[in-house]
């Protein structure tokens, strides 16, 4: 179980994510990349209850039909991924939360949507998009 605070770039959203931690893994999927301004998403995916302290600049886009993203308006951080038929399941950017000196990348995933220009590291297993959502 873990307790994670964080906030964006600007300190507008501010939240707590708590719950068990599934993986902390980076997204090379083309939404990822592309709302990352070309690299993968870093996250935290946990199971457990998401709180948003302050939020007035937070926004969601329904990326899918499975999940929605949470972004800052203002400043343009993304900070959260969320299952749309199970919001207890989220990741949470690393690079928002306060505390990351303990979490260790273990898994690479959509390795096989990795753009051309980047290289998948070897600091993690990796893991195509048929594994994932098998």
């Amino acid at each position: 179980m873990g307790t994670f605070k964080g906030q964006c770039l600007c300190e507008r959203v501010r939240f707590t994510a708590e719950g068990e931690i599934r993986r902390i893994s980076a997204c090379y999927c083309s939404q990822c990349t592309r709302q990352n301004g070309g690299g993968p998403f870093y996250g935290v995916e946990l199971e457990g209850s998401l709180t948003i302290e302050q939020g007035e600049t937070l926004r969601w886009y329904d990326s899918s039909n499975k999940a929605k993203r949470g972004f800052c308006a203002h400043c343009g951080s993304s900070v959260f991924w969320q299952a749309k038929d199970s919001p207890s399941l989220f990741d949470v950017s690393i690079g928002a939360l306060h505390n990351t000196e303990q979490l260790r990348l273990d898994a690479h995933i959509f390795v096989d949507h990795c753009p051309s220009y980047l290289a998948v590291p070897d600091t993690a297993p990796h893991f195509t998009e048929a594994d994932v959502l098998s």
